[in-house]
């Protein structure tokens, strides 16, 4: 395939990653590349069997997917650079991807869990399935006192609000139940399902760029993924196929498909509309207001047939977007001096603000949609770790210091869920967003100062 040009800024950035690590050195050492591959390979495996088969109480268990979250990384990553300029063979890359697969099989018997938000997705898809409009009720309501039959559809949380989720994902969700109703692996098979795909659209994304195949260890050993992807699931994996599609489309400046790839991505959770600046920067005018028709008109196809309770189908997002708060940075500060309502709209005027000038500044497709994703980042009153699904695909075709470090402190964040599901306080300690944060931004600034990641030289587009 025909390598896409400019992208010899992406390939002398993992170079110069590289440089950054001192385990760079083991790309000297055929041996030793296998040995730290195998081993993460291993480590990976036996805690995904052990917090698959529920091997401790709820305590250590937590900190045990927590660990595996934030020392797994650091493995991932350090593979990633050992193999940087290396050549897997084509049967070592299926390995890679089987061996991905087996990670993800292997946590899902777990009967504890990370977020209870897979439960939600289960009883909308049940109730989609029977035939009743998701958006109409929310689940407290005795409109649904005949569905309740099963012990999963008194786990949901939250039971007094309409679901936030968009259509697409309502239609998954009820593909998911209708697979094994009275459990929730139907839905963690289309979960998997979609990042395989992801993990062989972005193959060849890597192949046309020239990029290193072995990067797709970044994804499909990624522990944030494995752990919060599946322990029981969130729907942001969903995304993932759509993410990739579109960087591909704008790299080719394929407008149409961008479009639709995008308002896919959106209908299964909106916050990937922060890429759409940057669509527009790289198609141009007359082609931006064609990815916009096409878009919008995606986007809403899909709400149509939901449409009869009115605009109340938006008023659980609307109640979140004003009211939930969880792990922000440059929101939470705000929120120290500024009333909550005001910090917020602060807080969205800048990102707003971020998202568009990163499409100017940036100096490709890839950079700036890194750059967005960044500005999401330090401006979302809200960070849950799953959050940061939609910059993998990114941080695969492009390693960025300061995002991939925060993909490996985030699972930190699981102590507060501990905490709420031992003593029912919900409350994020001072120390925990230090440890995240700070070494987060420091690495951000150096990235700026010293032009790595999404702030490298490059071919101007």
């Amino acid at each position: 395939m025909a390598r896409v040009p400019g992208d010899h800024d992406a390939v002398l950035h993992w170079q110069r990653l590289g440089d950054l690590s001192a385990m760079s050195s083991l790309g000297d050492s055929r041996s030793l590349r296998w040995l730290l591959l195998g081993g993460t390979a291993a480590a990976l495996l036996g805690c995904a069997c052990a917090l698959g088969l529920d091997f401790a109480p709820l305590t250590p268990w937590t900190w045990t997917a927590i660990l595996a979250s934030v020392l797994g990384g650091v493995l991932v990553i350090a593979t990633a650079l050992a193999w940087r300029q290396k050549t897997l063979s084509p049967a070592s890359l299926a390995g890679v991807l089987l061996l991905g697969v087996a990670f993800r099989l292997a946590a899902m018997p777990a009967r504890q869990f990370l977020s209870d938000d897979a439960f939600r997705y289960r009883w909308d898809g049940k109730v989609l399935w029977h035939g009743i409009n998701p958006y109409r009720y929310a689940p407290a309501d005795p409109a649904f006192d005949h569905l309740r039959t099963e012990p999963l559809d008194l786990a949901v949380a939250r039971p007094d609000l309409r679901t936030v989720y968009p259509p697409l994902a309502e239609v998954v969700f009820a593909l998911g139940y209708a697979l094994t109703p009275a459990r929730l692996l139907g839905l963690q098979a289309l979960l998997l399902l979609s990042e395989v795909a992801a993990w062989l659209l972005l193959l060849r994304e890597l192949q046309c760029r020239g990029l290193p195949l072995a990067s797709i260890l970044l994804m499909a050993w990624s522990p944030l993924l494995i752990f919060q992807g599946y322990l029981p699931g969130h729907v942001d994996m969903l995304m993932l196929p759509f993410i990739v599609l579109f960087i591909g489309s704008i790299e080719r400046g394929s407008g149409l498909a961008a479009a639709a790839a995008l308002a896919l991505a959106c209908l299964i959770k909106p916050h990937a509309v922060i890429f759409a600046p940057a669509a527009f920067k790289q198609l141009g005018l007359r082609r931006g207001a064609l990815f916009a028709l096409v878009f919008t008109g995606v986007f809403m196809g899909f709400y149509l047939p939901f449409l009869s309770p009115g605009l109340s189908v938006f008023s659980s997002v609307g109640l979140m977007a004003r009211h939930w708060a969880f792990n922000g940075s440059l929101a939470a500060l705000l929120r120290l001096a500024l009333s909550r309502d005001l910090s917020r709209e602060i807080a969205a005027v800048l990102l707003v603000l971020l998202v568009v000038v990163s499409a100017w500044r940036g100096r490709d497709s890839t950079a700036r949609m890194l750059m967005a994703a960044t500005a999401f980042v330090v401006c979302t009153p809200n960070l849950f770790p799953w959050y940061l699904f939609l910059a993998m695909p990114l941080l695969v075709l492009r390693a960025d210091p300061a995002l991939l470090l925060l993909s490996v402190l985030i699972p930190i964040t699981e102590t507060v869920t501990l905490n709420f599901r031992l003593t029912g306080v919900w409350q994020q300690p001072l120390w925990q967003v230090l440890v995240e944060y700070v070494p987060f931004y420091v690495v951000l600034g150096l990235s700026a100062w010293r032009r790595w990641g999404m702030f490298g030289r490059g071919e101007v587009r």
